[in-house]
């Protein structure tokens, strides 16, 4: 899916309000799964697939993709930060 695609789903399709906002993460497109029903609005990834995007797309080993993805998803960017779903 790319950026635009999931910028259509959550403009037109999650009936946002004016005064709301969600971020999107960067370069994670491959891992959006989706976004939360409940206010504050947040788009949600999967974990795995974000640690499968850096590895991949950064070339980055795997313990380094592990401790770069660990850091970048304990920041808390306010409200509207994402939110990453490690699956089963």
């Amino acid at each position: 899916m790319t950026r635009e695609e999931i910028l259509d789903i959550i403009i037109n399709k999650e009936d946002l309000q004016d005064y709301e906002y969600v971020m999107l993460a960067d370069g994670f497109e491959d891992a959006f799964l989706g976004i939360t029903v409940t206010k504050p609005k947040r788009v949600i990834y999967d974990y795995w697939k974000c640690l499968d995007c850096i590895i991949n797309k950064e070339g980055v080993d795997f313990d380094d993709a592990i401790d770069y993805l660990e850091e970048f998803v304990e920041e808390d960017l306010g409200e509207g930060t994402p939110l990453y779903i490690k699956s089963t």
